[in-house]
């Protein structure tokens, strides 16, 4: 695993294997951290200043997200993306937000709309570098709509089924994200004029959007 060579000061303001969970996550959903590397967990250790057992805490719950596995007597490995598994994944992704649409949707502002139907259609229309980053900007989207929700447990989901999406994604065509929203872009149509109060335009900023 590449790490910086002096340790990296983080204040201390959450626990150690929370902090050590999330910089670990960071670095699998930002490409930094490759599928099938395997990860060193003592250099890990080091880089983030802090004893191996919150590491190791850390890993046991990436194991849980579906982000690493472990191998016994081989060690610990970033688990390869997998196209496949993305397009399950994102199904019931997709499901759940339908959910939180038809929880919240009624209550948005017409400016929210118009904010999602932007995001949406944009990753529609990505250019292939701009893909996974407007894949995320929409999928941040729908985690705030998600939180609003009220639901602990429909919150919770999302955030797990998202980073599995993330992190699925990882090796596979730019034009499967752009597909993703594509679908979305479709699901939003289909509510048409009883939730957008007029139905999607033909065009938004003047990129053309798939019918």
């Amino acid at each position: 695993m590449p790490v910086p060579l002096t340790p990296r000061r983080i204040p201390k303001r959450d626990d150690a294997a929370g902090r050590a969970y999330g910089e670990l996550r960071d670095a699998l959903l930002s490409g930094v951290l490759r599928p099938g590397e395997r990860i060193d967990l003592g250099a890990v250790a080091h880089w983030l200043d802090m004893s191996r057992t919150p590491v190791d805490h850390a890993i046991t719950r990436l194991c849980t997200d579906g982000l690493v596995t472990v191998e016994p007597y081989r060690g610990t490995f970033v688990r390869p993306g997998d196209p496949e598994r993305f397009e399950a994944t994102a199904q019931v992704l997709d499901i759940v937000h339908d959910a939180v649409l038809a929880t919240v949707g009624a209550a948005m502002a017409p400016a929210e709309r118009g904010r999602l139907i932007e995001v949406t259609a944009s990753a529609a229309v990505a250019a292939v570098d701009e893909a996974p980053e407007r894949h995320d900007r929409w999928l941040l989207l729908m985690a705030d709509l998600a939180g609003r929700v009220g639901n602990d447990v429909l919150a919770s989901e999302e955030a797990r089924l998202r980073t599995l999406v993330q992190h699925a994604r990882v090796g596979a065509p730019p034009e499967v994200l752009t597909a993703h929203a594509r679908r979305r872009v479709e699901s939003l149509r289909a509510r048409g004029a009883g939730w957008l109060g007029g139905g999607l335009p033909g065009d938004v900023d003047g990129a053309s959007l798939p019918i």
